[in-house]
C-alpha cells in the first residue's frame, strides 16, 4: 500500500502536492517519494529513494511550474529510485501514480507475459533489475519490472490506439486489472488528472482554487466545500469544472461491497485502546473480521476513510514517529494512532513529529 495525491487548480501545483503528502505519508508510504506536473507542454518529474522531506532538499520539486501534477509516496521495497512513483512513458510525456496491489486478481493475469509482449513492441521499462524485487514478475529477458512502470506502459498503448487518456486507462485496467487506484498527467493535456480505481479509496474534493485526488481526505487542505469517492471500475477524467465518469465493461469483476462503517470504527477503536502507539496499518488491520470472504479488497480500502472520520471527529489522536528508512539511510514516518486523551497532538489533519 502507498498514499498519492493530485490537483489542477489556478496555481502552482508543486507545493500542493507536497503538503497534501505530508499530511498522508506516514499512513502507508515516506519511503520513495516523486511528483509530476505539466507546464507549457512539458512533462516535469522529480522523485527520490526517501520522503518528502528529502524530495524537497535535494531536488527542487517544490519550484516544479504547472497548475497541474500527480504525487506519490510508497512503503518499502527494493529497487533504486527509479522503482518509486512516478512512472513516464517511453516518450517520456505521460506521468503514472498507483497505489494498491494485485490483491484478488493476483492469479488472473499473466504479467510477466503481458510485460514480455509490451517488450516485444518496443516498450522499455526503466525499473528492469537484473535481480529479483519481492515478487515482481520476471520477464523473458531476465529482467524484473514494477507493475506499475508495466502498467504505465500498457495505459500509454492504448493511449496511442484510441486517443483518450480516461478510456486507455479503462481500457488497460480491463485487461490487466489489479484492485489499484491511479492516476496520470500527460503534457498535452494541462487541463485533466486521469484516474481509475478498482477496489480501492480514492476521494476528490474541492475548493474555491483547485480540485484535489487523494488516497485519505487527510491530505487535503482547510476549506473543502465538496467531495466525493470515485466509483470503484470506474475511470475519469478530472479537471478543473468537472469530472467525466467511464465506467468499466460488464465483463469485470464484481465490485466489493463496502465493510460496515460502524462496526470498522468500532474493532479500529478498540484496537487503539489495547495498543496505544499502534502504527496505522496495523490498527486498520483490525477490520480483517469484515473483509470478504470472496477475497475482494484484501487491502481493506475503507480504512482510509474509517481513520479519517476518526481522527477529524477527536475520537482518535495521531502522531508520526520516525523509523529506518530505505536501505537503512535517514527516517521515514509512521503514523500512529492513540486514544484521543493520549495523543502526543490530535486536532485536525496534521501528525505531531514525536
Amino acid at each position: 500500500m502507498c498514499v498519492l495525491a493530485g490537483t489542477v487548480g489556478d496555481g502552482p501545483a508543486a507545493p500542493v502536492l507536497l503538503e497534501m503528502l505530508e499530511r498522508e505519508e506516514g499512513l502507508y508510504g515516506g519511503y520513495y517519494t516523486g511528483l509530476a506536473t505539466v507546464a507549457d507542454g512539458t512533462l516535469h518529474v522529480r522523485k527520490v529513494v526517501g520522503d518528502v522531506a528529502k524530495l524537497r532538499s535535494e531536488t527542487d520539486a517544490a519550484a516544479l511550474p504547472g497548475s497541474i501534477g500527480i504525487a506519490h509516496s510508497r512503503t518499502p521495497s527494493g529497487g533504486d529510485v527509479e522503482w518509486g512513483h512516478p512512472f513516464v512513458d517511453c516518450q517520456e510525456q505521460m506521468a503514472y501514480v498507483a497505489q494498491g496491489s494485485r490483491g484478488f486478481f493476483k492469479h488472473g493475469v499473466d504479467m510477466a507475459a503481458a510485460g514480455d509482449g509490451l517488450l516485444a513492441r518496443g516498450h522499455r521499462f526503466r525499473t528492469a533489475s537484473s535481480e529479483a524485487v519481492g515478487g515482481y514478475p520476471v520477464l523473458s529477458d531476465g529482467t524484473c519490472v514494477h507493475i506499475s512502470d508495466l502498467l504505465c506502459h500498457a495505459i500509454a498503448e492504448e493511449l496511442a490506439a484510441c486517443g483518450d487518456r480516461a478510456e486507455a486507462m479503462r481500457q488497460a485496467f480491463m485487461k490487466l486489472p489489479g484492485e489499484v487506484i491511479g492516476l496520470t498527467v500527460h503534457q498535452h493535456d494541462p487541463d485533466r488528472v486521469a484516474a481509475v480505481t478498482v477496489n480501492q479509496s480514492l476521494v476528490i474534493g474541492r475548493d474555491a482554487s483547485a480540485v484535489y485526488m487523494a488516497s485519505c481526505g487527510l491530505a487535503f487542505p482547510d476549506g473543502i466545500t465538496w467531495r466525493m469517492a470515485l466509483p470503484s471500475n470506474t475511470a475519469a477524467a478530472i479537471g478543473r469544472t468537472g469530472i467525466d465518469l467511464r465506467p468499466f465493461g460488464p465483463e469485470t469483476e464484481p465490485v466489493n461491497d463496502a465493510c460496515p462503517t460502524a462496526e470498522a470504527e468500532a474493532l479500529i477503536l478498540q484496537r487503539v485502546a489495547d495498543e496505544p502507539g499502534l502504527a496505522f496499518p496495523k490498527a486498520c488491520s483490525a477490520t480483517k473480521a469484515l473483509w470478504p470472504a470472496s477475497g475482494l479488497c484484501r487491502n481493506a480500502p475503507m480504512a482510509y476513510d474509517v481513520a479519517e472520520r476518526l481522527v477529524r471527529s477527536g475520537r482518535v489522536g495521531i502522531e508520526t514517529a520516525r523509523v529506518p528508512g530505505m536501505f537503512g539511510h535517514g527516517t521515514a514516518p509512521q503514523a500512529r494512532l492513540r486514544p484521543a486523551d493520549r495523543a502526543v497532538s490530535q486536532g485536525d489533519t496534521h501528525a505531531a513529529q514525536v
